[in-house]
C-alpha cells in the first residue's frame, strides 16, 4: 500500500474563496500565539509557556486559547490620584 502525503494536502481543490479564508485564519492564530508566547516568557510563565506552545500546533482553535491569556494576564494600569 503506497502513502502519498500530497492527497491529505491537496489544495487544488480548495475554493479560491476557501483558500483565502485558511490563509487568514492562519495568520490570524500565528499572530496572536506569537504575541502570547512572547507575554508568557516575559512575564516567566513557563507552564503557559509549554501549554501555548502545544495548543499552537495541535489545537486548531484559531488562536482562542492565546486570545484567553492575554486577556487574563493584560497589563493592568494604575488607577490615578485624584488631586485634592
Amino acid at each position: 500500500m503506497d502513502f502519498d502525503i500530497s492527497s491529505l494536502v491537496d489544495l487544488s481543490s480548495l475554493s479560491p474563496g476557501l483558500l483565502v479564508l485558511v490563509i487568514v485564519i492562519t495568520i490570524w492564530k500565528l499572530i496572536w500565539y506569537g504575541l502570547a508566547l512572547y507575554t508568557s516568557l516575559e512575564k516567566k510563565h513557563k507552564t503557559w509557556f509549554v501549554v501555548l506552545f502545544l495548543a499552537a500546533f495541535i489545537l486548531n482553535d484559531a488562536g482562542i486559547l492565546a486570545i484567553i491569556y492575554l486577556a487574563i494576564n493584560r497589563k493592568k494600569k494604575p488607577a490615578k490620584k485624584r488631586k485634592k
